[in-house]
């Protein structure tokens, strides 16, 4: 039997994985145990494994491996210690495995009974391991795995078996009904496999059916053109001559998708109706046998179909039944079941206590992938739910509308939650306070000091011990430090609120704190542990959840912003194209998108031009407004003016600023000018003092700049320390302080990692970068200093060319290119006079003055005042 399908694995080759994934009798395993003795004949070292319920745990999981392996191998290897962890026992297989000298082929059988997400990323690390592509897997499963298979796919290492593989052939069918006492001509059995489409269940069916029936074309003739219609025909047949103990068994239970002996003791309170599943094998019933712990029984879907149809018909309740089925699987911890019964007994009210009971909020953030899709089950019904009964259950539909972006169905929930708990707040204060504090988050709100205060408070008490309320707390005190620039306290709650979600089997919740972590690691000037975090959120991800989802982008995002920094542009590039949109669509909080936004502020300016980046805001304020994020829309206002600003668009940038929050009234507000609070963008001191540099308004700039210093009231964190660094460096330039300015250059060299932030240099423009290389070959210039600095301008590390940000430097004869009356309007610029100034004193107009000014920029080569003047002076025009 399966000649066919056996060839084409034979004529592939054994694949480093093979699937093969169809429902219940399709012939899975009878196909793979031919493969396996093919194998096995042709020398192969194979194993076969075949696994129930018990193996979805780690530890069993992989002590069935090390004992197929040992036994394939044929070595004495010593066994497992007892208390051995997985990650120890991984490593002793992997260790095993790589001692083969040839191919070692394990075939998992019934693999959907251990497929969790612990045994899923145990396989995956076996997979992406290159050190063991000679061991390859074969996949028996009524489901796909869920760990990625496109790298295996695009090097033609995987091979997938499916349903359309599996139906059997009009070859095979005749060699199923080969010996049949009934003559069936060829013409009838490929008719009668045309029909069934090979569903190989069916064909069985019919098989005993024709056996018992002597008048064979009458029975065939009268079966029906649909596969519904046969499936009735075949289930009448079927159960119309079963006990009736047995019939009246099948049909009280046909509301449950699956049954085992525990369960209908349960819901029928009678183990004399129980012991009636162990005798369904004694007839050619189409049932399929799951095993497990508790030894699960199945209805093929068209036989539970039919038997629910005649349970309708003889008026069987069936949602007392389901009621009674929801409470066994809630007390036996499957609250998927437990909830999917409840509502499939009609009952909504009974599911949202479930969850209510389980710990309501708490179970968005269990295992690996988080638990979802209860609250999207609730979401399905929830006009049915009497929400005030429910409150933590209610808070958890407010976090998971909140993670999908809905933010005002969130805010609804939210209130029903607060309503609801206010009856009795001693029992739910602790819960309003932290989802409040991650509402906040989403909502791009500020969380006060007082509430952070309670949220400690809250943790310090011993009675809120349960785990995943205290990670969340963790994450959420985390967050709200790193959000003041708080990094070494954001740092201690983030590793302490990972360890506890690791405690408590919340890994989804876990890997959240790493993009927290990462950002402070990456303000705090560590970008080598803030990668690893990032590629920490990657990783985990891709192998639980998948490539391309919401935390995928989100981790990409992150790491894209480093990356730009770094000056690895097409690294940068590649990843924002795709998962920067993703997130403007999808899940993701105001400091991520701000993180993209920046990145590719950066990379566009560096890389494209100005349109490119006035283009990316076209793009991100849309989104911020239609998301509420009012400090990503402000962000974008002052990124779209200070990009004026370098472009020497001065007057439209004052025009831009004074019409969007950023005019002079804004100058001197401490809120406004907070370092501490605006952990990216430019602030407006920080513009003004740009725009009053750039309008040759130096005392101003300095003034402005050195009272948004005096102003702060926390040590500003690396990135934003470097950008004021720089502005020093223009200011002291444009004063002609050039010894203090040799000072400040030296102290940034050697109090930064510039390397890793070498984009805060580039994005200045050429002027400042020809001022920090003539500052550096200055004589008293250290010598160690000024190689760090020419090795961090030229980008080698990241294996390309400086970006061309920087017009060429202007030439010596320029002197001579300026005329009279450009070398006085240049003289006065100098001076710090502005442009009605010099006018005034010249006897010429405002126009006239910035005529000159173009054609001294043109000349010079440069776009700003200050970069004029300090290019005037390193050519010698000025003094």
């Amino acid at each position: 039997m399966r000649h066919a399908i056996l060839a084409q694995l034979q004529s592939a080759g054994v694949k480093r994985v093979t699937t093969v994934i169809a429902p219940a009798g399709y012939g899975k395993t009878s196909l793979a145990s031919q493969w396996f003795a093919s194998l096995r004949d042709e020398g192969f070292r194979v194993a076969w494994l075949a696994l129930d319920q018990e193996h979805g745990d780690a530890v069993v999981f992989l002590r069935l491996l090390l004992d197929a392996v040992s036994s394939t191998l044929s070595e004495d290897a010593p066994s497992a210690d007892g208390g051995m962890a997985a990650a120890s026992l991984l490593a002793m297989l992997a260790t095993r495995l790589r001692k083969a000298s040839s191919p070692v082929v394990l075939f998992l059988d019934d693999y959907h009974f251990a497929q969790t997400d612990e045994t899923e990323a145990i396989v995956a690390r076996l997979v992406v391991d290159r050190t063991l592509d000679h061991v390859k897997l074969v996949l028996i499963s009524r489901t796909p795995p869920r760990f990625p298979v496109s790298a295996l796919r695009l090097r033609g290492e995987l091979k997938q078996i499916n349903i359309a593989d599996l139906g059997f052939s009009d070859c095979e069918t005749a060699e199923l009904f080969a010996g049949q006492s009934a003559d069936l001509t060829r013409e009838q059995l490929a008719e009668l496999n045309k029909r069934t489409e090979g569903w190989v269940v069916a064909l069985q069916m019919v098989r005993l059916l024709i056996a018992e029936n002597k008048d064979s074309n009458a029975l065939l003739s009268s079966f029906g053109g649909s596969s519904a219609e046969m499936g009735t025909y075949l289930s009448e047949q079927v159960f119309s001559n079963l006990p009736a103990d047995i019939q009246d068994f099948l049909i009280k239970t046909s509301p449950f998708p699956a049954v085992c002996r525990s369960l209908l003791e349960t819901v029928f309170q009678s183990s004399d109706f129980a012991n009636l599943i162990g005798r369904l094998n004694e007839y050619a019933l189409p049932i399929a046998i799951l095993g497990g712990e508790f030894g699960w029984v199945r209805y093929h879907p068209v036989f539970n179909a039919f038997l629910k149809d005649e349970a309708s018909r003889r008026g069987v309740l069936t949602s007392p039944l389901l009621e009674k089925a929801a409470h066994w699987f809630q007390t036996h911890g499957d609250l998927d079941a437990a909830v999917r019964h409840a509502l499939m007994s009609g009952n909504a009210n009974l599911a949202a206590d479930i969850v209510e009971m389980s710990g309501g909020w708490r179970r968005v953030y269990v295992s690996s992938r988080g638990e979802t899709n209860l609250f999207n089950a609730i979401l399905s019904n929830v006009a049915l739910i009497d929400l005030a009964r429910f409150p933590l259950t209610t808070l958890g539909l407010a976090v998971v509308s909140a993670k999908a972006g809905q933010l005002d169905a969130a805010n609804h929930y939210m209130e029903i939650a607060e309503c609801a708990a206010s009856a009795s707040l001693p029992r739910y204060l602790c819960d309003l306070r932290v989802v409040r504090a991650l509402m906040a988050l989403y909502f791009d709100e500020q969380v006060s000091s007082e509430d952070l205060a309670g949220l400690e408070s809250d943790l310090a008490n011993a009675a809120n011990s349960e785990l995943v309320y205290r990670a969340l707390g963790l994450n959420m005190l985390c967050y709200n430090y790193l959000q003041r620039s708080e990094l070494d306290r954001a740092l201690h709650y983030g590793h302490v609120a990972i360890r506890v979600f690791r405690d408590a089997g919340a890994d989804f919740g876990a890997v959240h704190l790493y993009a927290h972590i990462g950002q402070a690691a990456y303000l705090g000037g560590d970008c080598a542990s803030a990668l690893e975090y990032y590629d920490t959120i990657i990783d985990e991800v891709q192998t639980n959840i998948g490539k391309g989802s919401d935390l995928d982008a989100l981790g990409q995002v992150l790491k894209a912003e480093l990356l730009v920094m770094r000056g690895d542009f097409v690294g940068a590039n590649d990843i924002l194209s795709w998962a920067l949109p993703h997130l403007e669509r999808h899940d993701a909080w105001f400091d991520v998108l701000a993180a993209g936004f920046i990145g590719q502020q950066i990379l566009s300016r560096l890389t494209g031009s100005a349109m490119a980046s006035h283009g990316l805001m076209d793009r991100a304020r849309p989104v911020a407004k239609r998301r509420g994020f009012s400090r990503l829309m402000r962000l974008i206002d002052g990124e779209r003016a200070l990009l004026l600003v370098q472009g020497g668009d001065v007057d439209q940038a004052i025009r831009y600023a004074e019409a969007n929050g950023f005019g002079k009234v804004t100058i001197r507000s401490a809120v406004d000018n907070d370092l501490a609070t605006h952990l990216r963008g430019t602030t407006p001191a920080l513009l003004w003092t740009r725009i009053y540099l750039a309008s040759g308004d130096v005392g101003l700039a300095r003034e402005t700049f050195e009272w948004l210093l005096a102003q702060q009231g926390r040590k500003p964190h690396v990135v934003r320390a470097i950008e004021l660094a720089l502005i020093d460096i223009l200011l002291l330039a444009a004063e002609g302080n050039m010894s203090l300015l040799g000072v400040r250059l030296a102290d940034l060299l050697l109090n930064f990692p510039l390397e890793d932030y070498r984009s805060l240099v580039l994005i200045e423009g050429g002027p400042l970068i020809r001022l920090l290389l003539d500052c550096a070959n200055s004589s008293g210039f250290s010598p160690v200093l000024r190689s760090r600095l020419q090795a961090m301008l030229s980008c080698s590390e990241m294996g390309q060319a400086l970006p061309d940000v920087a017009p060429q430097p202007a030439s010596a004869n320029a002197l001579d290119a300026l005329t009279e009356r450009e070398l006085a309007v240049m003289q006065l610029l100098s001076e710090g006079f502005s442009n009605k100034e010099i006018g005034r004193k010249l006897s010429l107009s405002d126009n006239t003055i910035k005529f000159h000014l173009r054609n001294i920029f043109t000349k010079l080569h440069v776009t700003t005042r200050t970069a004029a003047v300090t290019a005037a002076r390193s050519l010698g025009i000025l003094a």
